[in-house]
């Protein structure tokens, strides 16, 4: 079936319901709007993956997910601060807004054994990057890896 027949069968159909409600309903019911959405009721959100990104040392662990909702981008994850090694798991999230502005959020976890959860808006962006590090509880002191891309428009 081409998409000249198929649009033809959708036009009968519609035009049968449509008849078939006018003959259904009483003369005299009125007709009532469709309900209208809930206030503040958003479309779904479209969710990207990101990581694993690894320090230098294989210590550190990053990943998680990519919100595109209103107001704009949301970056979730977790970070790993793998068990049996010293010092602490660092993640730099860097991010170029669409506007040019730039911006960028540090989080640290020395726990050895539990992911710790973060989350961050980061409004309309053109791009997001991590980076997984090894440090102290107060600093970054090494073990880096490469900027890796945490989600980019166009892909």
């Amino acid at each position: 079936m081409n998409l000249r027949t198929s649009g033809a069968v959708v036009t009968l159909l519609v035009a049968l319901l449509v008849a078939s409600m006018s003959i259904a309903a009483p003369a005299t019911a009125a007709t009532s709007a469709p309900a209208a959405a809930p206030a503040g009721a958003a479309a779904n959100p479209v969710i990207w993956s990101w990581g694993s990104i690894y320090s230098a040392d294989r210590a550190g662990l990053a990943k998680g997910k990519v919100v595109q909702d209103r107001p704009g981008f949301v970056v979730n994850g977790k970070l790993y601060d793998l068990p049996g090694r010293t010092g602490c798991s660092w993640l730099k999230l860097r991010w170029v807004k669409e506007d040019g502005g730039k911006g960028a959020k540090t989080y640290s976890n020395c726990s050895g054994s539990k992911p710790a959860g973060f989350s961050v808006g980061v409004g309309y962006v053109l791009m997001i990057e991590g980076m997984v590090c090894r440090g102290t509880s107060e600093r970054i002191t090494g073990a880096c890896s490469s900027w890796e891309g945490v989600w980019s428009q166009g892909g």
